[in-house]
C-alpha cells in the first residue's frame, strides 16, 4: 500500500518497449484465440485487459478508505518504473507508471487515535474493493450465471473480470512480505497483521515525521502556518515538531498573530 521512494523520470524507449511488449502479449493470446475460434478463449484476453484497471480500483479503494478514516492522502501510483503520465487530484498526486504491475499509496495518519484499526482498514480496503467489484459482477449476472459456462461474449468478459480480481484478492491477502523496486514492502495481509501488532511508539513516531514533512515541504507562508496549527491540533506541542515549526515559519517571515500555534513558538516568532 505504501512506497515512500521518490519517483524517477522515464528513461530511453520505455513508453514503446511496454507498448511492444503488451501488444506481443495479447497478439500471443489473439493467435490462441482464432485458432480453433471459441468464444471461451476470450476469457484469458479481458483478464489481461482488466488487469490495470483492476490494479487503479485496488489502490483506489486503499484511498478513499484513508481519507474516510480522516487521513491524508499525499499519493496514488499505478505501476512501477518511469512515470507515463502525471496529474493531481484536489491536494493528491496521482501518476500512471510504464509498468502496470502493482502499485501503491501514500496515506499520512493525522494523529494516533485509533491508528491500529485504522491501519489495518486501510490495508484491507484494496482487496475489500475488489471483492466488492466481484459482488458488483454477481448481482448483475446472478451466482448462477457468473459460474456458468456460456458463448455470451459479455457475459464471458464479466466472469474474466471477476476472476481476475478474485486472484488480485487472494494474492494480496497471502501475509508475506515483498521486494519491490523501491525495496521491501508488505502485501495487504501481512500489511494488517503489522497494523495490529506494531508498537505504539512506532506509530507515534510515523505521525510526528509525517506532519515535519509538511511543514518542511511549505512553499509558502501560509501553508506553513496551516500546516503548523494541524500538527498543533492533532499532536500537540512536540517538542521536535515545534522546533521544525520555528525554523520554516521563521524562514518564510510567517506573520504568527492570532494563530493556534504553541505559546513558545508564538513567544518565539512575535513579530
Amino acid at each position: 500500500m505504501h512506497d515512500p521512494a521518490p519517483d524517477r523520470p522515464p528513461e530511453g524507449n520505455e513508453r514503446w518497449m511496454l507498448l511492444g511488449a503488451f501488444l506481443v502479449a495479447l497478439g500471443a493470446l489473439i493467435a490462441i484465440v482464432v485458432e480453433d475460434y471459441e468464444p471461451v478463449k476470450l476469457a484469458p484476453v479481458f483478464m489481461l485487459l482488466s488487469w490495470f484497471p483492476l490494479i487503479a480500483w485496488h489502490e483506489l479503494g486503499h484511498a478513499v478508505v484513508a481519507r474516510l478514516v480522516g487521513w491524508r492522502v499525499d499519493a496514488i501510483v499505478v505501476g512501477f518504473g518511469g512515470v507515463a503520465f502525471a496529474f493531481e487530484v484536489g491536494s493528491i498526486r496521482c501518476a500512471i507508471k510504464m509498468y502496470p504491475l502493482g502499485g501503491y499509496v501514500t496515506p499520512r495518519p493525522r494523529s494516533t487515535d485509533g491508528i491500529r484499526w485504522k491501519s489495518a482498514l486501510v490495508y484491507a480496503a484494496g482487496p475489500l474493493a475488489e471483492l466488492l467489484l466481484v459482488g458488483v459482477v454477481a448481482l448483475v449476472l446472478g451466482p448462477d450465471t457468473l459460474l456458468t459456462r456460456t458463448d455470451a461474449i459479455g457475459v464471458i468478459a464479466l466472469q474474466a473480470v471477476a476472476i481476475a480480481a478474485s486472484l488480485g484478492v487472494v494474492f494480496n491477502l497471502v501475509p508475506r512480505r515483498v521486494q519491490t523496486e523501491r525495496g521491501e514492502s508488505y502485501t495487504d495481509g501481512m500489511g494488517i497483521l503489522v497494523s495490529l501488532l506494531r508498537p505504539p511508539e512506532s506509530y507515534a513516531l510515523e505521525v510526528r515525521n509525517g506532519h515535519e514533512r509538511r511543514i518542511l515541504a511549505a512553499r509558502t507562508a501560509e501553508e506553513a502556518l496551516l500546516a503548523s496549527e494541524e500538527a498543533y491540533r492533532e499532536i500537540g506541542d512536540d517538542p521536535h515538531v515545534r522546533a521544525t515549526m520555528i525554523e520554516v515559519l521563521d524562514r518564510l517571515d510567517a506573520d504568527v498573530t492570532g494563530r493556534a500555534l504553541p505559546e513558545r513558538v508564538l513567544e518565539r516568532l512575535g513579530r
